[in-house]
């Protein structure tokens, strides 16, 4: 059984910080929210890195959001239920997408150069907010509950645990792409804030739907820049290492399939071929074409030799998104009273089984704004005293001690998931590797004594990838982003639910 807290503390003998509310997360999720709050009353906004080491999704050139009349929230409210493939929360759907016309209008009132990224743009924004407090490198660990109720976090702040006090948390700590050995995403997405929130009580749903982008660059030496599918929709083919064409044999589609069968047929040529990538050629295309509509993509890989108007591009797939998260209603209330979630690491139910590329972003700003909102609501009925002296400690934790592993070293203990969720847990999923996967992440016993970001990182990939695992397990089927090798079918009868997760407790399946 996994321990309530990975570490040992208490909080009458650790620093204090006191705020009205705690945004954890420097995205676009987490700066809409503490914009928002900051309205209300002081924020604290901590981040793991520096600002904007966030995961949120910008490919170039792509932002569809319904700004008229003339457009149809219909044919965007449609696109999005049909690669949900039935596991949409309809309702949420439309409020991110009739929503998000008025977040974006208010992004561009805030920042006449729109051409700029979106958290760009927030973030500017947040800075010249005067009630904002911002502490970079700090590591949120655990929440601190007392009952059914959310009081802050424990944070490695400079080394030093601190405990961080708020009448309101907003959790917004992105992505889990690296507990993956392949992924678009930056060191910082080890799945802290999914983790943290499972240990502290709160259901996750949805869980076992990573989202894998099919073109990430490969290069050893360079970052896996995304290469974004609006370059496939443009003209771009991919051919495999011997210069063949080979998308015809997976989908009629062609390089426009649904980006979770372009990254297995990818899969599929690397281990034909024995070769670590295929390619995506653009040099079909007009060189003033590429240089101006993928700009951004065509300077990075220039800097790495690569002149994308006449070379081919070194392209794998990398784990990306996830689907699944923390489950919230449409207020981005968790189920633990205080604590609210939003972005990447929330559930919402606007993505379901799969997404479509434009969603990520407008779903950031849409719910962290009504993050931001029903966390003032909540806060304005908390007194200021009623916490002002209270003490959480780890000691309240009723779970029995662990037998820690010996000799885990942990990087190569991170490594080590990471390897057996690609092979066993990624593009292509079998219930007998599944069921060996787990038993290897419960026999992986941390030390909650280690008081580093790299063993926390370890705990929190450990405790996610058991989580993904096991709602992998349970569904015996394949559907969106999810495919079982043993059960290929999607089943509507038995699997058009939803499965619920929460510590202690037994899966919950839920319509």
């Amino acid at each position: 059984m996994t321990r309530r807290y990975i570490v040992q503390f208490d909080s009458a003998k650790l620093p204090r910080i006191d705020t009205d509310f705690l945004v954890i997360g420097s995205g676009s999720a987490g700066l809409r929210a503490a914009i928002e709050a900051n309205q209300h009353g002081d924020v604290l906004l901590i981040t793991k890195d520096v600002m904007r080491g966030s995961n949120t999704y910008y490919p170039q050139g792509e932002m569809a959001v319904v700004m008229s009349e003339d457009d149809t929230i219909a044919f965007h409210v449609e696109d999005t239920l049909k690669a949900g493939e039935g596991l949409c929360n309809g309702t949420a759907v439309e409020v991110m997408v009739e929503e998000g016309a008025q977040r974006v209008s208010e992004m561009i009132q805030w920042e006449a150069n729109f051409d700029k990224e979106g958290e760009t743009i927030l973030a500017n924004h947040l800075k010249q907010q005067e009630r904002v407090r911002v502490i970079e490198y700090a590591f949120a660990v655990d929440f601190m509950t007392h009952g059914n109720r959310c009081y802050g976090v424990v944070a490695c702040i400079d080394g030093v645990l601190h405990c961080i006090f708020a009448k309101a948390t907003i959790v917004a700590s992105g992505g889990l792409g690296h507990i993956y050995q392949c992924t678009s995403n930056p060191a910082v997405a080890t799945g802290d804030g999914f983790a943290a929130a499972w240990r502290a009580g709160c259901e996750v749903m949805d869980i076992e739907f990573v989202q894998f982008h099919p073109t990430t660059l490969f290069l050893m030496e360079a970052p896996h820049l995304l290469i974004s599918e609006a370059m496939r929709r443009e003209g771009g083919i991919l051919i495999s290492s011997r210069g063949e064409r080979f998308m015809a044999k997976y989908h009629e589609m062609e390089e426009l399939a649904p980006c979770d069968v372009i990254s297995r047929a990818i899969l599929n040529e690397m281990e034909l071929t024995g070769t670590p990538c295929v390619y995506l050629d653009m040099t079909y295309l007009s060189p003033d074409l590429i240089r101006r509509r993928f700009s951004k993509i065509y300077q990075f890989c220039h800097r790495f030799g690569i002149d994308i108007t006449t070379d081919v591009i070194p392209v794998r797939s990398g784990a990306h998104f996830m689907m699944g998260g923390v489950r919230t209603n449409l207020n981005a209330e968790t189920n633990l009273r205080g604590l609210y979630a939003c972005g990447e690491v929330a559930c919402t139910g606007v993505h379901g089984a799969n997404w479509i590329s434009n969603n990520p972003l407008l779903e950031s700003i849409v719910f962290g704004a009504r993050a931001g909102g029903a966390a003032v609501e909540y806060a304005r009925a908390i007194q200021a005293d009623s916490y002002a002296n209270l003490r959480i400690s780890s000691d309240d934790d009723a779970a029995p001690p662990q037998t820690v592993s010996r000799n885990i070293e942990i990087q190569a203990a991170k490594e080590s998931i990471q390897e057996m969720m690609w092979h066993h847990a990624g593009l292509f999923r079998l219930g007998e590797g599944l069921e060996a996967i787990s038993d290897e992440l419960r026999a992986l016993n941390p030390n909650c004594y280690w008081h580093s970001t790299e063993a926390f990182e370890f705990q929190n990939m450990r405790d996610l990838a058991a989580l993904i695992t096991e709602a992998a397990i349970l569904r015996t089927e394949s559907r969106g982003t999810h495919y079982r090798e043993d059960f290929p079918e999607r089943d509507d009868v038995k699997w058009k639910k939803h499965i619920v997760l929460r510590r202690g407790e037994a899966a919950k399946i839920v319509a």
